[in-house]
């Protein structure tokens, strides 16, 4: 009877990232230096493993009973003579590769290690008694790492992406890893997350240290490169469908890694199976805001304004959040926005009353914009309709302004050549967006009339007045709409104050003494500027003063225009006064840069980004 000593060999990259250790040469050794042969007995691998020098190589070869050659699960074969059934055996192996099959470096030694001390006999009865019995090795991945790194400049980042709510799997999901550099920062690579949302990206030190001289001259250019260090700074992108699920920046960089990185990433948006249940919740305002009163940057503080920065909210603004298609009983879920004139502090335990939440998304004239809320990706990739967006539409509104996302799906499955039960073939990325509501339908103060000159002050009659709102989500479960039974998940998260305004800035700007003559006539002396800037929420004003040959280039401060406060108006401001009377004869741009502090949720406003100016020629001698 042939007798079949079976093995597998592996190396862990991470404590939960196993990998083959494939087509390297095992060898089998009678045992080295008298060591104990009794054979029901066998070293600890994790006290023997080791490096085997060239001089022992040199010394053991003639003890050299066995060799194989591992196949790509790592496993091998040995056929074992009679005579060496009661023996124990050493155990080595030559490393001439790493996964993925990394060429060996220009080095001159032969990369052998030892591994234990194993008795056959042992080994085979167990073989005996399970065919499926193998001999396993796993290197501890602090000695495999410094192998596949020190040796044969393997890299590798083993990873999860979850979902950070659920702890769900996040699948077919790219994610990119960068190393944040002073110059230019390199893509280490990219990778498909599996079913168990794990993901591995392989690369070599040349991939982040690269220069604008590369392949030329290469060096890791390190963002905090007075304390240069050789490994490396790691952070992550992640997107499914064109939804960013991770989006770090070099701030986020896990510093100088190792030649193994083990990384778990979570994404708050939700990508789950339809039938899967998760917390409904409103939780922001685009990106940017949340749809909370605090003391956190993204929050509202109590008189309504949003972050830290105090904006007032513009334009179409979305709000975010996650919802489940179903309840926990199966029941379709739907939601509701509404709107009242009513307001209260946001700090105050009370809220306004329930009956003024009159204006409701869907509802209430031109309050409702259509806005994509969620993704379908085809579990298994297709080449055709591998995704599809879900866009909101009026007729996803109830008479009630209960929106369904069950029907907006189905709509744009059927749009898109399916039917409603061929949901079952996508997952479903929640695009954090619940509904868009466009503000310009709630605000209605007027714009300040097209009258004043620059320099002429804002009549209080004229001033735009303070516009606040509160804002309600509702969640239901409907058990049966034809009977109107109704389960209420929450009864309404309200936010008591929200300040918006749609009205732009009010900008005048001239020179004084082109007023007084031409606009094309040359001036000299004391020149002044004359401009009125006004918004309630006016975020900044500067003036600015150059020549055509950039010989005077400066802000011009008066003491008005460099103030905190809204109306920003002078009709006499000296540009030249002492000790700035350095004009001397040229073209001058006296230009108004203003901004505001209204805000979507995912920019700023751009109005008043482009300034006014005002060109005016100087000359000295003119009489």
């Amino acid at each position: 009877m042939r007798n079949i000593f079976k093995g597998s060999l592996r190396g862990y990259v991470c404590e939960d990232c196993l990998e083959a250790v494939s087509e390297v040469e095992i060898l089998i050794y009678h045992p080295y230096r008298n060591a104990d042969t009794t054979a029901n007995t066998a070293s600890n691998a994790k006290d023997t493993f080791r490096f085997v020098s060239k001089e022992e190589a040199k010394q053991r070869a003639e003890l050299l009973v066995y060799k194989a050659k591992t196949d790509a699960e790592g496993n091998f074969q040995i056929e074992v003579s009679e005579n060496h059934l009661d023996a124990s055996f050493d155990i080595d192996f030559v490393c001439g590769t790493v996964p993925p099959k990394h060429p060996k470096p220009k080095r001159d030694e032969i990369v052998q290690l030892h591994i234990t001390t194993f008795s056959m006999r042992l080994e085979l009865e167990k073989q005996a008694k399970n065919e499926k019995f193998r001999w396993e090795y796993a290197i501890a991945y602090k000695w495999w790492c410094y192998i596949r790194g020190h040796f044969f400049d393997a890299w590798v980042i083993c990873g999860h992406l979850m979902n950070c709510q659920t702890n769900k799997p996040i699948a077919n999901a790219e994610v990119t890893a960068m190393d944040a550099d002073f110059l230019t920062d390199d893509n280490l690579g990219t990778a498909t997350t599996d079913s168990n949302g794990h993901f591995r990206i392989d690369y070599t030190s040349a991939d982040f240290k690269k220069t604008f001289l590369s392949p030329w001259i290469n060096i890791e250019t390190d963002p905090s490169f007075l304390s240069f260090q050789s490994g490396p700074d790691v952070y992550f992108k992640a997107e499914l469908g064109g939804t960013k699920l991770v989006d770090e920046t070099k701030a986020d960089a896990r510093k100088n890694v190792g030649f193994c990185l083990c990384v778990n990433l979570c994404s708050e948006i939700a990508v789950t199976d339809p039938g899967v249940n998760f917390p409904s919740a409103w939780t922001g305002i685009g990106s940017k805001f949340s749809s909370s009163y605090g003391t956190s940057a993204p929050d509202f503080d109590a008189e309504g304004y949003a972050s830290s920065d105090k904006n007032v909210l513009y334009s179409i603004i979305k709000l975010t959040g996650q919802a489940a298609l179903r309840s926990v009983a199966g029941n379709p879920i739907e939601y509701r926005f509404s709107v009242s004139d009513a307001t209260l502090p946001n700090d105050d335990i009370n809220n306004p009353p329930l009956a003024g939440f009159t204006k409701i998304v869907g509802l209430h004239p031109n309050l409702f914009f259509p806005g994509v809320v969620s993704k379908l990706i085809r579990k298994v990739y297709s080449p055709i309709h591998n995704q599809i967006s879900v866009v909101s539409a009026q007729s996803d509104f109830d008479a009630e302004g209960w929106f369904d996302v069950n029907h907006a799906i189905e709509r744009a499955l059927v749009n898109a050549g399916f039917t409603p039960a061929d949901l079952i073939l996508y997952n479903i990325i929640e695009e954090d967006t619940l509904i868009s509501m466009n503000t310009t339908a709630l605000t209605t103060a007027p714009d300040v009339p097209n009258i004043f000159s620059a320099g002429q002050p804002i009549p209080p009659a004229n001033e735009i007045p303070v516009e606040k709102f509160a804002i309600r989500f509702e969640i239901r479960e409907v058990i049966n709409k034809a009977s109107n039974q109704f389960g209420f998940i929450d009864g309404g998260k309200i936010l008591n104050s929200v300040i918006m305004n749609n009205n732009p800035i009010y900008r005048r700007l001239a020179i004084k003494e082109l007023e007084e003559t031409t606009l094309c006539t040359p001036i000299n002396g004391t020149v002044h500027a004359k401009y009125t800037l006004y918004h309630p929420y006016l975020a900044s004003g500067r003036l600015h003063l150059n020549s055509n040959s950039l010989s005077i280039d400066r802000d011009v401060a008066d003491g008005i225009i460099n103030t905190t406060l809204v109306k920003r108006i002078n009709d006499n401001s000296a540009l030249n006064a002492p000790p700035l009377d350095n004009l001397t004869r040229c073209t001058y741009a006296l230009k108004l840069h203003s901004s505001t502090r209204k805000h979507n949720g995912e920019d700023g406003d751009s109005d008043g980004s482009t300034p006014l100016e005002q060109i005016f020629f100087y000359d000295e001698n003119q009489v």
